[in-house]
């Protein structure tokens, strides 16, 4: 039985999974500020919870945190399940989990000194160098163009590299996922982002049976729709970050091929759209030739059009096209 499924047995008709581990009241709803398991505030797992290996309560946690759950909760689980963990190689996993969902990293750390994996070694050493203030895009100051921790950064994206050689794609996917919420989690000066996205290209290519150069990609099985998405998603990333590091428009365009091929063949897929568009506005604006850049305007225009056709109400691709002055009513 999955974890999943283990924990959602047993709750009461319209309860979340969520709300299942949460709490040993019987009422999922309840406000009774008398109540011992809901007037104190903390969160209080379910005793089946608790009683799971930690193998299967570190799995639930990591399932919590993949469908977005309360953070007290993920968090939570977390640290009960690393409370649980004596095996070195769960144990450096949970760490390293726990590490990067409430980015401390002093977990981060000790992951590295008692993992034996080189992903989760390289991943708690890129969290270490994300989580310097010094490598965060300052307002009020000039952006850095340095990566304060360069060597650290380095041997983490190596080890990283190295360790998803020849991985499942769910695997490489994860680490892609984990790399992409480092972006996210904080502003990152841009040679920082850059570095970051990049290896999530190089891992996803790598997995995906992608190349640079790559030619028209015809096909992309079911099972590898996810990464192809997340490594479009990162491709954004590093277009727009590989402009502030002042890479040649030629060299942007060449490094993003498949993903272009790839997302050139998904015009029903909104979100494929708009990634596109985003792309390619990027590319217009770092393009030498003329010609060029204008054909990328113009396929960005018609990829941000397709993805207001499919979903006219999104107001970031509404706003998009007010702002590049495109008439939508006709």
């Amino acid at each position: 039985m999955s974890h999943s499924k283990r924990t959602a047995s047993g709750a009461t008709k319209g309860s979340s999974t969520s709300k299942r581990a949460r709490t040993t009241c019987t009422d999922p709803d309840c406000t009774d500020g008398s109540c011992p398991d809901c007037a104190d505030g903390a969160i209080h797992l379910d005793p089946t919870v608790l009683s799971l290996p930690a193998s299967e309560l570190l799995d639930l946690a990591e399932h919590e945190d993949r469908t977005h759950s309360d953070r007290s909760i993920v968090t939570s689980l977390y640290e009960h399940a690393l409370s649980k963990c004596t095996a070195p190689e769960l144990r450096s996993r949970a760490l390293l989990r726990l590490a990067e969902y409430v980015g401390y990293a002093d977990y981060a750390s000790q992951a590295i000194t008692e993992a034996n994996s080189d992903v989760i070694k390289g991943r708690a050493r890129v969290l270490r160098v994300c989580l310097n203030p010094n490598n965060w895009v300052d307002l009020d100051a000039e952006s850095s163009e340095k990566v304060e921790g360069l060597d650290e950064l380095d041997k983490g994206l190596k080890e990283i590299e190295s360790g998803l050689s020849g991985a499942e794609k769910d695997v490489v996917l994860d680490s892609v996922v984990a790399l992409m919420g480092r972006v996210e989690a904080h502003e990152l000066c841009a040679p920082l982002c850059n570095r970051l996205t990049d290896t999530a290209l190089t891992v996803s290519y790598a997995a995906l049976g992608w190349t640079d150069h790559a030619g028209p990609v015809d096909h992309v099985d079911e099972e590898d729709t996810e990464l192809a998405q997340a490594a479009s998603a990162a491709a954004v990333r590093w277009s727009q970050s590989a402009t502030e590091c002042t890479v040649a428009g030629t060299q942007i365009e060449s490094r993003l091929l498949p993903v272009l091929a790839y997302l050139a063949n998904q015009t029903a897929n909104f979100e494929a759209c708009k990634l596109r568009a985003q792309i390619m506005l990027v590319l217009s604006g770092v393009l030498d030739d003329d010609d060029a850049a204008l054909r990328a305007f113009d396929s960005a225009v018609e990829s941000l059009l397709l993805a207001h056709k499919i979903t006219p109400d999104d107001a970031d691709v509404v706003r998009q096209l007010a702002d590049l002055d495109i008439d939508t009513s006709v």
